[in-house]
């Protein structure tokens, strides 16, 4: 026998070590992509909830102009899904004014994703 023979290949120790690394980094990439997909959900919720609440803004600006103080809410259907809003409104700051707020939540859901806040004239 040649005794300079040298063995080619991976040992068992290198190959579980590549494998460690590689399912680390799967794992990794894995939870980026889902957590990049869960803050996408949750800022297009967000954002047609500012919508719903825009859209109640220029109401109480047009048609649905109140002249005394009053609860109000309702439903309305934005990007396909149902959402419901409450809005108060109040005696402002002075006496030219009234003061809004409105909340925003899915229809059925517990906790509001948006509100705001607002004055209009008298």
């Amino acid at each position: 026998m040649n005794s300079s023979t040298t063995e080619k290949g991976f040992s068992l120790i290198e190959v579980v070590v590549s494998l460690f690394i590689l399912s680390v980094s799967v794992i990794t990439i894995y939870n980026l992509i889902i957590s990049t997909a869960t803050s996408s959900f949750d800022l297009e919720q967000r954002y047609l909830a500012k919508e719903v609440a825009n859209n109640r803004i220029s109401l109480i600006h047009t048609l649905e102009k109140s002249l005394k103080p009053l609860q109000r809410s309702g439903e309305m259907v934005m990007g396909g899904q149902k959402w419901q809003w409450d809005e108060t409104i109040s005696n402002g700051p002075s006496d030219e004014f009234f003061e809004y707020e409105i909340f925003v939540k899915l229809k059925n859901e517990e906790t509001y994703i948006y509100t705001t806040k607002g004055l209009y004239s008298k």
